[in-house]
């Protein structure tokens, strides 16, 4: 590394000259590519991630810099490595592909094209939560993962049941009368492979669940805004620590309408000459708060009346999907606005 190193030292009296450092990451190797106002400076050079010492140790020489990282699921050790040392901003995936577009891709072609973006001012940002934030959505998405996954196995289990031709006696079925009932069910040698192996699935998720949700209880006196949402009908403790992790720092957003496209729930627009074109929702953005929103939105409009006029209005004219995306979109307007209004009220003079 000590020869692509020297390339990388300043001329005399440039001391001050910011580097724009473009990063690729993986996941056991990143490529760096460096650039200044004059263009390229070395070529581009991979190390390892393990081997933190020498990243540190390069940046150092790099200082004052500005760095970018494409968002991705393993950027966050990286950022808070560098953050300390210069600037570091994380590039938007999606909005990134849209600028560039190339028939070559190699991590080093990448890692320069996000130098050369940096220093163009051209890099589209995405939002970096606190670390307090970061924590809260590691665990409310740990356990929506769960909840999504015991609902994936409770219904192998009515496939099971349908495959048999087998009615279920309660309306309940998960209950523990209705578990003891699965349990002493003969679907055959297969079929009870299956029920046995199902059922201890679900245990084991309730089990987990159970322990996330102790450690989500402790982690919501560090989020007392939460007392905002869950005064809406629909919405619980879970439910409202997901949302506040999720939508982060509220005052990121201006307008309503801002939360509904960062949840994907506001439709694709095409615009052609005298043609307007709305579509389905984007599904763009954060997919967990908008699988909360709606599945709180089921919940709401049986107890909120104005909504539930709302979801009537929208059903008559279109499909109850619809409608029922209608009514998240509208919670997450109402949610940010109460989120606000708790920050502005309870904001230290």
């Amino acid at each position: 590394m000590g020869s692509w190193r020297n390339s990388l030292q300043r001329p005399v009296g440039k001391e001050d000259l910011v580097q724009y450092v473009g990063i690729d990451l993986h996941k056991r190797d990143l490529v760096v590519a460096v650039e200044d106002e004059n263009g390229p400076v070395g070529k581009p050079r991979r190390i390892r991630c393990e081997d933190e010492a020498a990243i540190v140790e390069l940046f150092d020489t790099l200082r004052p810099f500005r760095a970018v990282i494409e968002a991705s699921a393993s950027y966050r050790w990286l950022y808070e490595l560098l953050s300390p040392l210069g600037t570091v901003v994380l590039a938007h995936p999606l909005r990134l592909r849209v600028i560039v577009t190339s028939r070559a891709k190699t991590d080093k072609l990448d890692a320069a094209v996000l130098a050369k973006l940096l220093r163009l001012d051209q890099i589209p940002t995405a939002y970096v939560p606190p670390k307090a934030y970061q924590e809260l959505r590691d665990l409310t998405r740990a356990r929506g993962r769960l909840s999504r996954a015991a609902t994936s196995a409770k219904c192998q289990v009515h496939a099971l049941l349908g495959a048999a031709n087998v009615h279920p006696p309660y309306r309940v079925l998960f209950g523990k009368r209705g578990c003891r009932w699965l349990g002493s069910l003969d679907l055959g040698l297969a079929g009870n492979l299956r029920r046995n192996e199902l059922l201890l699935r679900l245990e084991h998720y309730e089990r987990e669940k159970a322990k996330l949700d102790a450690g989500l209880a402790q982690l919501a006196e560090t989020f007392p805004e939460v007392e905002a949402l869950t005064e809406l009908h629909g919405i619980g403790l879970y439910s409202a620590l997901l949302i506040v992790a999720e939508l982060g720092e509220v005052d990121r957003f201006r307008t309503d309408r801002q939360v509904g496209a960062y949840a994907g729930l506001t439709a694709r627009v095409h615009q052609s000459g005298g043609h307007d074109y709305h579509g389905h929702i984007t599904r763009q953005g954060s997919r967990w708060l908008r699988w909360i929103l709606v599945q709180a939105a089921m919940r709401i409009t049986r107890e909120d009346p104005k909504l539930r006029n709302f979801y009537t209005r929208i059903r008559k004219r279109s499909s109850k999907q619809i409608a029922r995306v209608a009514v998240a979109r509208k919670l997450a307007g109402i949610c940010w606005v109460r989120l606000r209004r708790w920050h502005r009220e309870h904001a230290v003079a």
